[in-house]
């Protein structure tokens, strides 16, 4: 084991045997930022959901685009993106050995068209208003998702239907108001993780449950009402004096289901069918570390969101997955995708992909933006296989000996990934922020963006106090009002999908805009990608969990937890 000293943080850090090894696979120096820094630089990269009106520099139509219109980028529409209408080789770029790398490549972002929108021609004709959503339709403002069918307000929903205001939803047909739940049908209102439930209501880590009532900790249950069980006679009885349509009832047995789950300890960790692994939210792994919201991966370290697992042999990996091996400090990347290093937004049967943006479906791609399907490109320009190789070697020698100073004095040499201030994205508007907050000020000073919130004038028609408690009196005049929001100056709308789902499932009308609810299950999540340390309620051992104090007064270490509730 070595300690170093951050760059950025200026806290040491260990690098132990095994990660040597991995450095040494790939072909890599070791890293000078730790874990924590290193993931903030790649969250960085991470867009959040503010989207904008802009024209498409291609065909000229007005588009919705994560980039603000004077965002000095060249970017396309999803359609032209796609299409064949124009080839990133023609903005190539002579590499310079007298410039600084990551300054030429920065020079090539910016002049490089770079799609509006991260998703794929189908999506982006039946869900307009989504980003970084692929396979969807009939969907409207959901993120970082994949396979969705008539959804709203969220992230990080995987093949999903009717899901609405919710947030790390998996394999689940009618879902509202909740975050973390697997392979489930009508739930309302679920947080911690839930899986193989159905027709449930304000339930916490169940597992084979339905038709239960406020439930922590339930496994196969049936007819349970804030954690007693009941006959199927006295629980419908419960539920027939229940209207869920109004929110102020929602509200009420909202406040008393968590009332009810301060007495009772969560699952401290989620780490089902896994052997040797650390973190949270792993599934289905074997031999990952310090890792969060993973599924089927092995023999990695410092992974997040990998929502489509199978990832082999990778470290510093956020966001993806799907058949990947060999990914070492990159962002956005997946799909048949390997040895890949410091990317972002790669995936479609790529291999041996470095320092690029947007790389799809191609290989040996080394400081490249845009690329679909040419090999041996270095700054977008192609050469034969022995030049490539030759130059990418003359490259990393010249970014050793040469290396980027950032703002703040950081050394940006081969190894490292896109410093910070390279990110087309506002500090504020990026998942960096929720993972590591920052003023204005501070964020101004390390160079880097802070997003301006248009001062816009609501011609508000219902103020919040106004709008109506039930929705059984609501009509379809709702849709043509502009409702308050009551968390930020926001005027929203009700869209019809919506009033047609809550109808049906009778529920209240929404009193949050719809960021605002996107981003309180975005925060949930953020929770759970953390730990802490606590001390046993039961044993008083300490152990890690991802729940804080504040969230949990009641907590078991993961022994007790399965002696008391499994």
């Amino acid at each position: 084991m070595e300690t170093r000293n951050c760059q950025n943080c200026k806290k040491d850090f260990n690098i132990e045997e095994d990660d040597f090894s991995f450095y040494q696979k790939m072909k890599v120096p070791a890293p000078t930022f730790c874990p924590e820094c290193r993931l903030q630089r790649r969250l960085i990269w991470m867009k959040g959901s503010a989207l904008f009106k802009r024209k498409c520099d291609l065909c000229g139509e007005e588009k919705l685009s994560m980039y603000e219109p004077e965002a000095p980028y060249v970017v396309y529409c999803t359609k032209c993106w796609w299409s064949d209408k124009w080839d990133a080789r023609d903005y190539a770029m002579e590499y310079d050995e007298n410039r600084n790398f990551f300054e030429q490549w920065n020079e090539l972002l910016h002049k490089t068209p770079v799609f509006g929108l991260s998703t794929d021609k189908i999506t982006s004709e039946l869900s307009p208003y989504t980003n970084h959503v692929g396979d969807s339709k009939n969907c409207y403002l959901i993120f970082y998702s994949y396979l969705v069918e008539d959804s709203c307000f969220g992230f990080q929903y995987t093949n999903v239907k009717n899901v609405y205001n919710s947030g790390t939803i998996m394999e689940v047909d009618g879902c509202y108001d909740s975050s973390h739940v697997y392979k489930s049908y009508n739930i309302v209102c679920a947080t911690g993780n839930n899986r193989s439930c159905y027709n449930s209501f304000f339930i916490r880590d169940c597992e084979g449950c339905h038709e239960c009532f406020g439930l922590s900790s339930g496994k196969n249950m049936q007819y349970a009402f804030l954690g007693e069980q009941l006959d199927k006679e006295k629980y419908l009885k419960r539920l027939e004096e229940i209207d869920l349509g109004s929110n102020e009832q929602y509200q009420y047995w909202k406040s008393k289901v968590q009332e009810y789950y301060n007495t009772v300890s969560p699952r401290p960790v989620w780490d089902t069918l896994s052997q040797n692994i650390s973190g949270s939210y792993v599934f289905h792994s074997k031999n990952v570390k310090n890792s969060f919201d993973v599924v089927d991966s092995e023999d990695s370290k410092f992974l997040m969101l990998i929502k489509l697992g199978r990832v082999n042999d990778s470290y510093d990996y956020t966001d993806w997955g799907g058949n990947v091996q060999q990914v070492y400090e990159c962002m956005t990347v997946g799909d048949q995708a390997q040895n890949i290093k410091f990317c972002h937004d790669c995936g479609h049967g790529i291999h041996d992909i470095e320092y690029s943006k947007l790389s799809t479906g191609g290989s040996f791609h080394f400081g490249c933006v845009s690329m679909k399907k040419p090999e041996y490109c270095i700054l977008n320009k192609q050469y034969s296989k022995d030049e490539y190789f030759r130059l990418r070697l003359k490259i990393i020698e010249d970014m050793n000996r040469n290396p980027y100073v950032s703002n703040n004095g950081q050394r940006y040499v081969y190894g490292e990934f896109f410093p910070p201030e390279f990110s087309p994205h506002a500090y504020n508007d990026t998942f960096a922020s929720r993972f590591f907050p920052l003023n204005k000020e501070v964020v101004i000073e390390k160079g880097l963006k802070w997003y301006y919130p248009e001062e816009k004038e609501y011609n508000i028609t219902i103020k919040n106090k106004d709008i109506l408690d039930n929705i059984n009196d609501v009509d379809q005049g709702i849709l043509n009002e502009v409702l308050s929001c009551a968390k930020c100056p926001r005027g929203f709308k009700v869209i019809p999908q919506e009033l047609q789902f809550l109808k049906q499932h009778n529920l209240p009308l929404p009193r949050e805009c719809p960021f605002c609810r996107i981003w309180e299950k975005v925060d949930v999540w953020v929770e759970n990608m953390k730990l802490h340390d606590r001390v046993c309620d039961k044993c008083q051992i300490d152990f890690k969990t991802h729940y804080s104090k504040e969230r949990a007064p009641v907590i078991y270490c993961k022994t007790c937890y399965k002696s008391e509730y499994l």
